[in-house]
């Protein structure tokens, strides 16, 4: 077997789970507020009824003539499900495990946020927002019998981002912000516990990576334009970011299966760079009287840019480090959103919204992955682009919401969405322990959001 493909199959099994999202394009995650939720995010950038604005759009803090704060929660219960025959290649024939089933292998989340929106004076004002935007976690049964293709998987980001917001005569108004990041991620990948082909290596770990952080900073930009009294364009750009997650990297396997003059990795430090992308916002919002909204929104992400996953092992030699395991070859998106408000009276405003987004992970098959069963096997395998890990495809959302002022300060959101995506063909192979492949699909990509939050306007 040539050594150079196996190396790189142990760390792609392994690693490359640390990009999977559950119920967004690629990993991104839109429950920036609760009233966003509401209308399924539509123009979130642009609207600017709390200072939950500020997580989309830097200029949102001219909005507001005396402080306001608000925070909240979005509780996040995805049920993503698989089923596929899992298949063993051994130098004695091959061992085939049909309609073995993942049930509800991605993890339920809180997704919390608080903003602050402080004007200095007529002109400027300053906002500070404290939100996430990326996130994960999937886990595995351990008796699942493709623990080394996917098995545990956990991707938590923290943004803190200050602004400033400059106001032009109360139609137009700019806003920059620094965006600084804090990414902390945990993967592991493991022989399953009831491996069939030799008891004797059951939960061995094949690659388990621990404490892995970074802090990263970038910016943003927005522009507000109230282009009448009744109408409001909004625009906004955040630039990609690029923390190195380093961590601790432990194996029973690696790299003495390959290198038996090296010792197992023992809290050896490892590095992990991932490519988060840019996106641009667009929004429209129009009240039509005292009683009715209409909000637009698109967003484009430019995922293009997250095309490999590599990582760099110093103590397992120069195999290690760096080491391209796999390409993933992710394509941007857009994500378009309609949202309708209806306001029977001053203290109550209901909403309710649906949004088309376009999955990031491509469709069809992985040309160089499906040439690497040829050359391991003798014969090629169909091998795609979307994995195990990376269940993405295109989602349809459809949400409700609502806001109670209890009076000129105080108010409450609420907010609900259900959302689904397609059953796709899912296809990976991996060779550690054994060559194995994973012939199936998704068979359920689904989830339930609720949020809540308080606002209040000093």
């Amino acid at each position: 077997m040539n050594k150079t493909l196996l190396r790189r199959a142990a760390l792609a099994a392994a690693i490359s789970s640390a990009s999977s999202g559950a119920m967004a394009a690629g990993f991104f995650l839109n429950e920036t507020s609760t009233s966003g939720l509401g209308r399924a995010f539509a123009a979130e950038n642009t609207i600017g009824d709390n200072a939950a604005i500020l997580a989309r759009n830097p200029a949102g803090s001219a909005l507001f003539k005396s402080i306001s704060i608000s925070g909240g929660v979005t509780y996040v219960n995805p049920e993503i499900d698989a089923a596929g025959d899992v298949t063993y290649f051994t130098p004695l024939g091959t061992a085939t495990f049909e309609n073995q089933k993942a049930s509800d292998y991605a993890s339920s989340a809180w997704v919390p946020n608080a903003y602050l929106a402080l004007p200095i004076d007529d002109c400027w004002s300053f906002g500070l927002a404290m939100f996430t935007n990326y996130g994960l976690e999937t886990d595995f049964d351990s008796d699942w019998l493709a623990t080394s293709i996917a098995d545990k998987t956990e991707l938590l980001t923290v943004n803190i981002a200050p602004s400033v917001a400059y106001d032009f005569n109360d139609q137009f108004s700019v806003g920059l912000a620094v965006n600084f990041l804090y990414a902390d991620a945990k993967l592991k990948t493991k022989i399953p516990s009831n491996f069939p082909l030799d008891p004797s290596l059951s939960n061995r770990t094949i690659l388990d990576y621990d404490e892995a952080d970074d802090w990263d900073v970038s910016w943003s930009i927005g522009a507000l334009w109230n282009i009448t009294d009744r109408t409001r364009f909004g625009i906004s750009y955040h630039a990609e970011l690029d923390p190195e997650l380093e961590g601790d990297v432990n194996s029973d396997i690696l790299p003495t299966a390959l290198i038996p003059t090296l010792p197992p990795f023992s809290d050896a430090r490892g590095d992990v760079t991932l490519d988060l992308p840019d996106t641009v916002e667009l929004g429209l919002y129009h009240r039509f009287n005292d009683h009715w909204g209409l909000a637009l929104g698109a967003v484009w992400t430019d995922w293009d840019d997250f095309q490999r996953l590599e990582a760099f092992i110093p103590a397992g030699g120069a195999p290690f480090d760096p080491l391209l395991f796999r390409e993933e070859n992710f394509e941007s998106g857009w994500r378009y959103s309609i949202g309708g408000e209806y306001y029977p009276c001053e203290e109550v405003t209901w909403r309710i919204g649906y949004a088309y987004d376009e999955g990031a992970a491509r469709d069809g098959l992985n040309p160089d992955a499906v040439a690497e069963t040829q050359q391991t096997l003798g014969f090629a395998l169909p091998v795609t682009w979307r994995s195990l890990s990376i269940p993405d495809t295109d989602r349809n959302w459809v949400t409700f919401g609502g806001t109670y002022k209890f009076d000129n300060h105080l108010s409450i959101d609420g907010g609900f969405a259900y959302l689904w995506g397609d059953d796709e063909t899912i296809q990976e192979f991996t060779r550690v322990p054994v060559p194995t492949y994973f012939n199936g699909k998704t068979t359920n990509i689904e989830a339930w959001l609720a949020g809540v939050s308080l606002n209040y306007t000093f």
